[in-house]
């Protein structure tokens, strides 16, 4: 079978409550960052996720990771895509790997009985839209390369790489594996810095995964001044034109950047009143690549992912209804 986009990334399943400023105190006693993305405990997010029930009620939850939630994205818009990552044998792995199948996402992945449990993401949007994640990995972390489909990643034009799995050594091992095999297969590579501590503090995993062959460089202004180690935009892009011919850079409401073979351009951000940002930048990973596998250029791609995140942020929640994405479509 013919694919677009293979994919590897953590499972993971998001857990989402709007918070009030009241809530968002507690998180600073707690030491956790308001817009942050945190790596908690299991214990600790069970904690976190009582007290938010008994003041909030029932959460949103959605099948999520931010692979996935990309993937999701390219899939309702019309791309054939392939998803490898490890889920538990639990309800929250059965709920993922449903909700894979409800979107017509191809997948080869079989549920682990494990101690671990499948992964979770805490997600908790403030009232001025802001997201503060505190993510548990469970048995997602402990991704390998025998979880790689090779033939899927040999039939997909393009193999997209979320950076959040350079903290483990067995699924920054299966990167390394889906790289070399795409490079052989003609497929093209696209890779995520996914979040500022992960450009900040897994440097020199992330650039090993670079070097083995990069074609589009996906991440926002932070996580490019912080794998960069530049306080400034452009010695940052300067630095990323050395590694990946292709770079996107989002810049929130500003839209984004684009640097092409030594080319910069520029796409505008839309004005809309921002409900929920959380997923925006997985949205607009999902659109980019949906319409490079349709053969549109870097820049036609970056309009439609600017254009389609400020869909997104319209609505509460990681995802849209799946009637949406086609509307979306038809809009741009």
């Amino acid at each position: 079978m013919k694919l677009d986009i293979c994919s590897l990334g953590n499972a993971i399943v998001d857990i989402q409550f709007s918070i009030t400023n009241e809530f968002e105190e507690e998180l600073n006693n707690l030491g956790i960052s308001k817009g942050s993305m945190t790596l908690v405990e299991q214990y600790q997010q069970d904690s976190m996720i009582i007290k938010l029930v008994k003041r909030h009620g029932k959460p949103l939850m959605a099948c999520g990771g931010s692979v996935t939630n990309s993937i999701m994205a390219a899939a309702n818009f019309g791309s054939k895509c392939h998803v490898a990552c490890k889920v538990s044998n639990d309800e929250h792995g059965s709920f993922f790997l449903e909700d894979l199948t409800t979107n017509r996402i191809d997948h080869s992945v079989i549920a682990t009985n494990s101690n671990l449990s499948t992964g979770r993401c805490l997600v908790m949007v403030s009232e001025d839209a802001e997201r503060t994640m505190c993510t548990y990995l469970g048995i997602s972390n402990e991704l390998t390369k025998g979880d790689i489909d090779v033939k899927a990643i040999q039939a997909s034009k393009y193999l997209f790489i979320e950076g959040y799995l350079v903290t483990s050594t067995s699924a920054l091992e299966a990167c390394h594996k889906a790289i070399k095999v795409a490079k052989k297969s003609n497929t093209k590579v696209v890779i995520s810095l996914s979040a500022v501590f992960i450009a900040d503090s897994f440097k020199t995993e992330l650039q090993g995964l670079i070097d083995l062959g990069c074609d589009l460089l996906l991440c926002n202004e932070s996580e490019a001044m912080a794998f960069t180690d530049e306080d400034d935009l452009e010695q940052a892009i300067k630095y990323l034109g050395q590694v990946s011919d292709q770079i996107l850079i989002t810049m929130g409401p500003e839209g984004c950047m684009g640097f092409r073979r030594q080319e910069v351009f520029f796409v505008k951000g839309l004005k809309v009143k921002a409900i929920d940002t959380n997923g925006a930048g997985d949205m607009f990973a999902g659109a980019v690549l949906h319409l490079l596998s349709e053969g549109e250029s870097l820049e036609i791609a970056a309009k439609f992912g600017c254009f389609a995140a400020s869909k997104k942020v319209e609505n509460s929640g990681p995802r849209l209804p799946s009637k949406k994405y086609k509307k979306i479509k038809l809009e741009f």
